[in-house]
């Protein structure tokens, strides 16, 4: 019978130990897997809303913050020429231009020699504000354009009805609709014009959800802001657009506006987010290591319990190097039990509370944090095995039989 052999059936043979040791080290792995794993796709979601939404770029006039419509903090009575758009994409081109090309990643357009470079070029979408009434309610008609407005709010989606076409419908806000009780296909009067309501938008949890829209020359005229836009929406048609410099750029360079890229707003809180999930995984890497002290523990007096056993194997023969095997062969598979027992725990554990505590978090199952759960349990007790062993090895036949 061989050592390895001989480990199986002292495994075997004490089964309760065996889970009771395992179970130690189980519910660290399991700790550690479950905050991986919630943390991993908390990390995995937020990065998705960096990509979505990152790449926007918004323009306001520079003395918006006076005043504010609705309190959604959209601007007042200040507003930016229609005829200043043309010099702001000139600036906002030639930034994305110079930001590529300090980053070596300009695509030239293949068959062109020289200054012929491939940028896709950005959406503009303008919008016009105007406080109104609608059904008796003050609300926010909006003015966009809608086919730009559709690519830079991509997100959109129709709750009921059609997406806004024509001068003479209108789309309404999810909130605002059931606040007014508005349904697609009716006819309601704002600012003394009738208009269809074409559709109602999904909810978007954000100021769009309590706004009416139209399109942008019909809201212009009837509140007598021809030429005038409250905002621009710019979205930059590619996820690693050098906004950051669009924005410098534009803050520099046009006079009277603000620009405010989404970017550096996600981008602190992916920085905040990181932050705390690495205190997190510390205090678990800390709970981990205080597990092991504990199967430590539970492993030096089990091997002190055999004392008797080493004594005795020493006796008919066997070596030093052999019975440490032994030992660190029936602590392998304490850890790999351990592992997979731990990793079962934590990815059930994440599985129930991760929507309770980040909402959106989508847990995703991954072989990776198997590997990790088992190399872990593994090295846990291999390494809470490792003096043990050494020690009662170290102990004479007739010193163990004393001991006895």
């Amino acid at each position: 019978m061989n050592i390895i052999q001989i480990a199986l059936r002292e495994v075997s043979r004490r089964k309760m130990r065996t889970l009771y040791t395992a179970s130690g080290i189980a519910l660290a792995v399991a700790l550690l897997i479950a905050t991986i794993t919630v943390g991993g796709g908390g990390y995995q979601e937020l990065s998705q809303t960096i990509n979505r939404y990152g790449h926007q770029l918004t323009i306001l006039p520079a003395t918006t913050n006076e005043t504010s419509l609705q309190g959604f903090g959209i601007g007042g009575e200040h507003y930016i020429p229609e005829d200043a758009i043309p010099h702001i994409r000139e600036v906002y081109d030639q930034a994305i231009i110079e930001g590529w090309r300090a980053r070596d990643a300009l695509i030239l357009i293949e068959g062109f020699m020289g200054d012929q470079e491939q940028v896709d070029p950005p959406t503009f979408a303008p919008r016009v504000y105007a406080e109104t009434q609608l059904e008796g309610r003050d609300i926010v008609f909006a003015g966009i354009e809608p086919r730009n407005e559709y690519i830079a709010k991509f997100w959109w989606e129709v709750d009921v009805g059609d997406l806004l076409r024509r001068d003479d419908e209108i789309m309404l806000g999810k909130i605002l609709a059931s606040a007014t009780r508005t349904q697609a296909g009716d006819e309601v009067e704002i600012a003394g014009q009738t208009f269809r309501v074409a559709g109602i938008l999904q909810e978007t949890n954000s100021p769009d959800d309590y706004m009416a829209f139209g399109t942008l020359p019909t809201v212009q005229r009837a509140f007598n802001r021809e030429g005038q836009v409250s905002l621009i929406n710019v979205r930059a048609m590619c996820n690693y657009c050098p906004v950051g410099e669009a924005e410098l750029a534009i803050n520099q360079g046009v006079v009277g506006v603000r620009a405010t890229s989404q970017r550096d707003v996600a981008a602190a809180q992916a920085a905040i987010f990181s932050n705390v999930f690495a205190t997190v995984v510390g205090f678990v890497v800390m709970a981990f290591v205080i597990a092991c002290m504990a199967v430590f523990n539970m492993i030096m007096g089990s091997l002190h319990a055999r004392i008797r056993e080493v004594g005795l194997l020493k006796v008919l023969g066997a070596s030093h190097a052999q019975l440490v095997r032994l030992f660190m062969y029936e602590a392998a598979l304490i850890g790999v039990v351990g592992g997979l027992l731990g990793y079962l725990l934590g990815a059930g554990i994440a599985h129930l509370l991760g929507p309770v505590v980040m909402p959106d978090v989508v847990i995703r199952w991954q072989w990776e944090h198997v590997a990790l759960a088992v190399g872990s349990a593994l090295v846990a007790s291999l390494l809470a095995t490792l003096y043990p062993a050494f020690r009662a090895c170290k102990a004479r036949p007739v010193e163990a039989f004393r001991a006895l």
